[in-house]
């Protein structure tokens, strides 16, 4: 009888709980198994060609909601990247955030996505943006390397979530809707020798109305670091701007997709610029089936690069894709990537380009740099839950 009675306790706090706040757990369980092949270039290094089981993309998550009455919510969502591939694991990397939604729009206090790599993200074909190794993120905004994160990714500053952040998000006014992010220099240092400054925003105006969607960003971030392992540029002292424009029209059974992109570094790397721009599209062949490619070209780089190569420094990416609908929630994909090096990109000490998901570059042996041409076929599946 005892039993009895505190399992009711037990049961009418949960329902007290959960009728205070509406919470949701979802996610996806994304899996491909990949055939990765990298070119020699000039260096003459013997790359070796592998195979591998990718879970990019998959995530879990928890949002809720809870009414405050006058049209004032509080809100919530912590999701976690849920990798179960070689290396993989838990972490708190996506965006996880609290904040206030209501008449206003949303103010979100945590790691959030900025309008930049919204807007790249959402013009990318391949299911989920990020789960594939034929995603612009290859070769956006990151100045062949010259700019990236500390992230171990070849993501750009631009692509990479935004940590120690405070975002807003206006309401959409007949399909137009403003937002902004801005992350805060929470580990400042003014001691000589160790000094540390890293800020940045970034500012997004989305159209989204019918079967147009079109998008205009704008971000900067700033490093002025004296420390090695926080220098999030090749140089100590940059200011990195990144520009963007695309947009999209959906026709019903097929979309196509442009966009503009736009990065300049001052500071020590000299006023480096370079422009990256692509094309893409889908086509519906049957109700399940989709028909996926898109076209993505980093141009050399120009400015006053010093000592530094400009000429061939840029890239090509061409992705080709088939995804095939089960259900709703479960979809078999299958796509073929090819990304080409010019044959100066490791002039400027960066590398050169390399999958944007996942980089061939993090299997041993595997050396990306002149003329290097990386390639891949994947096949796999995605379920959302």
């Amino acid at each position: 009888m005892q039993k009895k009675l505190i399992a009711l306790a037990i049961a009418g706090l949960s329902s007290a709980a959960f009728a205070q706040t509406n919470v949701t757990i979802y996610g996806v369980a994304d899996a491909s198994f990949d055939f990765i092949k990298a070119t020699d270039g000039n260096s003459g290094t013997n790359n070796p060609n592998f195979n591998r089981v990718s879970a990019q993309g998959s995530h879990i998550g928890f949002r809720g909601t809870e009414n405050l009455g006058n049209g004032l919510n509080a809100i919530f969502q912590f999701e976690s990247d849920a990798n179960f591939d070689s290396g993989g694991g838990l972490n708190t990397n996506r965006d996880s955030f609290v904040g206030l939604s209501g008449g206003f729009g949303k103010v979100l206090l945590g790691t959030l996505t900025g309008p930049s790599r919204a807007l790249g993200q959402a013009l990318d074909v391949n299911a989920g943006g990020d789960s594939s190794i034929g995603s612009n993120r290859a070769v956006l905004g990151a100045l062949g390397g010259l700019l990236k994160p500390t992230t171990g990714t070849r993501a750009s500053l631009a692509d990479t979530r935004i940590n120690n952040a405070i975002g807003y998000v206006s309401p959409s006014f007949s399909g137009l809707q403003a937002s902004a992010v801005y992350s805060a220099n929470e580990n400042k240092n003014e001691n000589n020798g160790a000094k540390i400054n890293l800020s940045g925003y970034d500012l997004g105006l989305n159209y989204n109305n019918g079967p147009v969607m079109v998008g205009l960003t704008y971000a900067r971030a700033s490093a002025k670091n004296e420390i090695a392992t926080q220098i999030l540029f090749l140089g100590s002292d940059e200011v990195a701007k990144n520009f963007r424009l695309g947009g999209m029209y959906d026709f019903g059974n097929a979309t196509v997709r442009v966009l503009f992109d736009r990065t300049k570094a001052d500071g020590s790397l000299n006023n480096v610029k370079q422009t990256v721009w692509g094309i893409g599209g889908t086509y519906n062949v049957t109700a399940n089936g989709k028909i996926t490619g898109q076209y993505y070209k980093a141009k050399d780089l120009s400015g006053n690069t010093g000592s530094l190569s400009n000429s061939d420094t840029g890239a090509k990416l061409y992705s080709l894709g088939y995804e095939h609908s089960l259900s709703k929630r479960t979809m078999l994909k299958a796509g073929y990537a090819y990304l080409k090096n010019d044959s100066k990109v490791s002039t400027n000490g960066n590398g050169g380009y390399d999958f944007g998901n996942n980089p061939a570059s993090l299997n041993a042996g595997v050396a990306i740099g002149d003329d290097v041409k990386v390639s891949g076929f994947q096949f796999g599946m995605r379920h959302a839950f």
